[in-house]
């Protein structure tokens, strides 16, 4: 049986295999084209259940925000009068006088503070000294037991080199004098 053949009898219309393939399709369309729609109004639906809780959440920062402006302008107004007070109070404590001595006073921090660097600087340079003459007694030293050294090897052919001499001569002596 092929689409062609088929028939479909529905209230005494009959619907043939090509027309049934075209309502199937149109159908299809029709119900995904619902399906969407649906879908749609869903999403909205959700949107605006969102936009009704940010609109609330809006409202009550707006509010707080309000009420903590206010507590801090009266902080800053606390302030400002305790920061008038400390001024007045400076005036009448004659500052300009412990200015001076706080100028005179930090004079003298300076010029202790270059000393100290000067007197850092010259230990560094000392210890550097030192070091270099520790190196340089090590060296001398070195060469000191080089010098004995040789010495000792120094003395110890010439002692052998006497002996030979020595012998020599004792030969010498018993060859020009075989009876002695």
């Amino acid at each position: 049986m092929s689409l062609e053949e088929t028939e479909v009898n529905v209230g005494g219309v009959k619907f043939k295999g090509v027309y049934i393939a075209i309502m199937a399709s149109i159908i299809g369309t029709i119900s995904g084209g619902i399906w969407a729609v649906s879908e749609f109004y869903s999403k909205v639906g959700v949107i605006d259940d969102t936009l009704v809780q940010l609109e609330e959440t809006v409202a009550t920062l707006t509010a707080a925000t309000e009420e903590k402006s206010e507590s801090l302008r009266v902080i800053l107004e606390a302030e400002q009068l305790k920061i008038t007070q400390i001024q007045t109070r400076l005036e009448d404590n004659n500052i300009s006088h412990l200015q001076g001595k706080l100028a005179e006073l930090q004079t003298m921090l300076d010029g202790i503070g270059a000393r100290q660097v000067e007197v850092l600087t010259e230990a560094n340079e000392s210890e550097e000294k030192v070091a270099q003459l520790e190196k340089d007694w090590i060296e001398v030293r070195n060469e000191y037991k080089k010098m004995a050294d040789a010495i000792k090897a120094f003395e110890t052919t010439q002692g052998k080199f006497i002996t030979e001499l020595d012998n020599l001569w004792d030969g010498l002596d018993a060859a020009t004098n075989p009876l002695n």
